[in-house]
């Protein structure tokens, strides 16, 4: 089997933006995932319910931070369905989150802190660490990009290696 023959899972990434910049960034992050050649969606978090995670195998999060430490408006209903889950039963999902906030004021990228939490105390595995960014992100960005570029390459490395022994 070669490697267009190769079952892949699309890559969710989803972001939670107020002023646009998470969606700037996720929109950059599908482009270079597509240019990878990994198939990749891209939505923003509103009217998104925990329940979605389900029919996902990794999801990448750029996630703001508003106000006092809270989601953007956008995600607010995601952020409550995942604090609302009673049971731990993500392990099937690997998940990356970039937060992005203002180092000024106390909650410094919070709702991305607070998400990258509730994943993992879902279940989910972390393909990469969190990262957080402040007002100029560009930097922290394509250092996360990096790692998880490196993640998602291994990960397909792995996928290939156990498909060709069966």
């Amino acid at each position: 089997m070669d490697d267009s023959e190769m079952p892949v899972e699309p890559i969710c990434v989803f972001y939670g933006t107020t002023t646009g910049n998470s969606e700037m960034l996720a929109e950059e992050t599908t482009e270079k995932l597509r240019e990878m050649g990994f198939p990749a969606t891209l939505s923003s978090t509103e009217g998104v319910t925990a329940g979605v995670l389900y029919q996902m195998g990794t999801l990448l999060l750029l996630m703001s931070t508003d106000n006092e430490g809270d989601p953007p408006m956008m995600a607010e209903k995601f952020y409550e369905s995942l604090a609302d889950k009673k049971v731990a039963d993500l392990d099937h999902l690997s998940f990356s989150v970039l937060a992005l906030g203002d180092s000024y004021y106390p909650d410094f990228c919070q709702a991305g802190k607070d998400f990258d939490r509730m994943l993992e105390m879902m279940g989910a595995h972390r393909l990469t660490e969190r990262v957080d960014c402040d007002v100029h992100f560009w930097t922290q960005f394509e250092n996360w990009f990096i790692n998880v570029r490196s993640a998602l390459l291994n990960k397909r490395k792995t996928l290939e290696c156990c498909t060709s022994i069966v």
